[in-house]
């Protein structure tokens, strides 16, 4: 029958066989040529596992296709100063929300975090993120919600800013919006936390879901009028700090920032 490997017919020609004379084929092959044959497909049976586990090696190490938050060191280069840019729809007043988030993060990190506040205060833009004069390494986006309200490309917009943010190499976070069962609009709400979710899971972004973190405190006792303002869609002083608290907890649990 000569060498399997020299035997130019049967091999290129036997996956177009039935399978029954491909069988009888290859019982007709000497016991070494069929031996040959068995290291082959392990040889290449192998290469295929190590190509397999070093591109599971290399997606683990780098996040390629994902917005995972890695350790600190890998997001900053190794180095332990963290620029935290906010982006997006706070209405703070004295800056209550950076000022909480800023002193959360200080006193239970032992980087040195620079936050800069970028409130929207207003309609959102396609390029918002533009505004951010400094790259930030972590950029925290909250916006639409007026988008909703006026009628703009509330979904266009968010992830436009999405894109830019991370296009500038940063570590981008979503923040939602929580509301109390008095909020005026509620309709618009609803919208801006849907899209914000949809964002976050098809740019796969983390998402920090204040909405539900403040219902959880309202089922357990807390009082809705002492975390939001009149309207029901803004939070008071209280509830700002709350969500100081609630940001600093995820930027420390998902980026490693402890």
């Amino acid at each position: 029958m000569g060498n399997f490997f020299k035997n130019n017919d049967f091999k290129t020609d036997y996956k177009k066989r039935p399978n029954d004379e491909y069988k009888h084929l290859y019982n007709q092959l000497d016991e070494e040529t069929k031996k040959k044959f068995a290291r082959q497909r392990s040889f290449v049976l192998v290469g295929v596992v190590i190509v397999v586990l070093v591109l599971i090696i290399i997606l683990a190490v780098t996040g390629i296709g994902t917005n995972k938050a890695e350790s600190i060191g890998n997001v900053l280069g190794g180095t332990d100063k963290v620029i935290v840019n906010l982006l997006g729809d706070y209405n703070t007043g004295e800056n209550t929300y950076a000022k909480a988030l800023e002193k959360a993060l200080e006193e239970r990190t032992q980087a040195d975090i620079q936050l800069r506040d970028y409130e929207e205060n207003g309609i959102s833009q396609n390029t918002s993120y533009k505004r951010m004069d400094v790259k930030g390494d972590i950029v925290i986006i909250r916006l639409t919600l007026e988008n909703y309200q006026s009628g703009e490309d509330a979904e266009g917009i968010l992830e436009a800013n999405v894109d830019g943010a991370a296009n500038q190499g940063s570590l981008v976070f979503l923040v939602n919006y929580p509301s109390a069962s008095f909020a005026e609009d509620t309709q618009s709400i609803r919208l801006a936390n849907l899209n914000i979710a949809k964002v976050a899971k098809e740019k796969k972004i983390l998402l920090l879901d204040a909405e539900t973190y403040f219902n959880h405190l309202i089922e357990s006792g807390s009082v809705e009028e002492e975390l939001f303002q009149k309207d029901g869609m803004h939070l008071s002083e209280d509830g700002y700090q709350i969500l100081g608290q609630f940001v600093a907890d995820g930027l420390i649990k998902e980026a490693g920032l402890d």
